[in-house]
């Protein structure tokens, strides 16, 4: 694909078609929403939930998008930013339920946007899109997921063994960091996120080639 710089001025319902075309248009969705999710968990969490955990939402949160537009019945009513912003809060509310110092939204990003003028902090409390459990084992999604763990198991290297211990028995960074010798958490997060990447550019492929 050419480099992602040129479609930088697409409307958000033009990268849509785009997206549908070629996943790989997510990063330009990506690049321009990325930082201010973040920054509007941040301000919601009153910083009690740690920029690791923040980055789990915001993978989860490109991934609901991604298997939103997929699937082909995915309405984009609001911009991408407002968009993702609504999915990173409700991952939060239900998440963090527990320990979550929330802040009060319900006036927030409507206006009132006070020292952070030039950030769009809106959402949709209306929008309560989440990843998907797959309940039967012979749907496409799953299959094509099993698949490509395979081909990456075969393929060797430390992807494979890295998202099965991340995923099936719940190691955490530190736990992952010591096992696969990686200089720390921050970075085994990053390898971890690439995998991650990998394996959706597998799946998708895999699904589209049946």
């Amino acid at each position: 694909m050419a480099d992602k710089n040129i479609f930088s001025n697409l409307t958000d319902q033009e990268l849509v078609v785009k997206i549908i075309e070629n996943s790989d248009y997510l990063g330009v969705v990506y690049k321009r929403c990325k930082s201010n999710c973040l920054n509007f968990m941040r301000r919601m969490s009153n910083g009690s939930i740690s920029e690791y955990e923040l980055e789990d939402v915001i993978q989860d949160t490109f991934i609901i998008l991604q298997e939103k537009i997929i699937i082909k019945d995915f309405l984009l009513t609001a911009s991408f930013q407002t968009y993702l912003n609504s999915v990173c809060r409700f991952q939060l509310l239900n998440k963090y339920k527990s320990n979550l110092k929330t802040v009060v939204f319900d006036d927030y990003g409507k206006g009132d946007v006070d020292d952070d003028e030039n950030e769009n902090y809106q959402y949709d409390s209306n929008i309560t899109d989440e990843l998907e459990p797959i309940k039967n084992e012979k749907e496409s999604q799953f299959e094509a997921i099993e698949k490509s763990l395979e081909k990456m198991k075969n393929a060797g290297g430390r992807c494979y063994d890295l998202l099965t211990q991340f995923w099936y028995k719940k190691r955490s960074m530190t736990e992952l960091t010591a096992i696969f010798e990686y200089t720390n958490p921050a970075n085994t997060k990053s390898q971890k996120a690439k995998c991650q990447e990998r394996l959706r550019v597998m799946s998708f492929n895999e699904l589209n080639s049946n």
